[in-house]
């Protein structure tokens, strides 16, 4: 009778083990991007599964640039539960429902001179990985072989389509932005270069189209 107690004892150990290791982040991961003012407004979205019969709480790190000047939860995380890991990245700490759950992140990722870099560095092994941006409001340059379509309808919003087969955990995936409105502080410095060559040019041709004089008319 104690043996069966103890196999059946370590048999629901490993039975609770293996429900505690069910919650892992889903294969695929769609970030739709949207142009602002020298920015670019992001929204990461993917799912967590749990495949257990109970709810279980898990940490892991997210798979942000670090280049964001600003984030925030949305939908079925809230602000507690995402926070800055000891490396400086955004990570999750949340109980999950058994079953999947929708995630939402959004984020500003900054621009200079009409162009934004993000760096991904994924925590985790990947199957796709997708980049949504409005159908060509953007250019977007990334690893070779990328499959991109134009014209996807999303929720009747029209989108050009960029996306990565699998990835391996700390392979990074770099993603550059081309054609990001810029503001009015670009303006005022391409204006000031334009109004010095105006400026220069002007006096270049009064100083050589100036009447020549002899030394006498100089002197006088």
């Amino acid at each position: 009778m104690l043996k069966a107690i103890c196999s059946l004892f370590f048999a629901l150990s490993v039975f609770a083990s293996n429900l505690q290791a069910a919650v892992s982040v889903g294969p695929k991961h769609l970030y739709i991007f949207y142009p602002s003012q020298d920015k670019l407004v992001g929204s990461y979205l993917f799912v967590v599964n749990n495949d257990g019969n109970q709810p279980e709480n898990y940490t892991f790190p997210v798979m942000i640039p670090k280049e964001i000047t600003d984030f925030q939860a949305q939908d079925a995380l809230s602000p507690n539960e995402l926070k800055l890991g000891p490396d400086g990245g955004l990570q999750i700490e949340k109980l999950f429902q058994p079953g999947e759950t929708m995630l939402q992140i959004t984020f500003v990722l900054p621009a200079s001179e009409g162009v934004a870099l993000a760096k991904f560095t994924p925590p985790f092994s990947y199957e796709s990985f997708s980049v949504f941006v409005w159908q060509d409001a953007l250019d977007v340059r990334g690893p070779a072989g990328m499959d991109i379509q134009k014209g996807v309808n999303l929720s009747g919003r029209m989108f050009d389509t960029y996306s990565i087969g699998a990835g391996e955990v700390g392979k990074p995936v770099e993603i550059t932005f081309e054609r990001v409105p810029e503001g009015r502080k670009r303006l005022w410095v391409i204006g000031g270069i334009f109004g010095t060559i105006l400026l220069l040019a002007g006096f270049s041709i009064a100083f050589y189209t100036r009447p020549k004089l002899n030394l006498n008319e100089e002197l006088a």
